[in-house]
């Protein structure tokens, strides 16, 4: 069973990984994540676009629900633009805490 998004984030921690909502209003959601190594977001559906700015190093694995694998090397600074709808699990794979802000765009 998928947590919708909205839901997640109604948690401070999911499956180790943690959160902190930096701003939120009607139309954006700024969220901080922190995956300390083998921490986890738990399986979760993205419905809005969002960004990500990576701040710092390490590996995320994004596995979606038909078991395809994307494995992200994390460089700081580096922004990548995500689609929506999107369902998946973010695990941290490395020996590093992954860091990363999730610019969302509710409309």
């Amino acid at each position: 069973m998928s947590i919708l998004l909205e839901e997640r984030e109604k948690r401070a921690v999911t499956s180790g990984a943690e959160r902190q909502v930096l701003f939120e209003d009607d139309k954006t959601r700024i969220t901080f994540w922190r995956f300390p190594p083998d921490t986890e977001t738990g399986w979760h559906k993205h419905t809005h676009d969002y960004v990500t700015i990576q701040q710092s190093g390490g590996q995320l694995k994004l596995e979606d629900r038909e078991g395809n694998i994307k494995i992200i090397d994390y460089v700081d600074g580096k922004a990548a633009a995500y689609k929506a709808p999107i369902e998946h699990n973010a695990k941290n794979i490395s020996n590093e805490e992954v860091r990363v802000t999730e610019i969302e765009y509710k409309t």
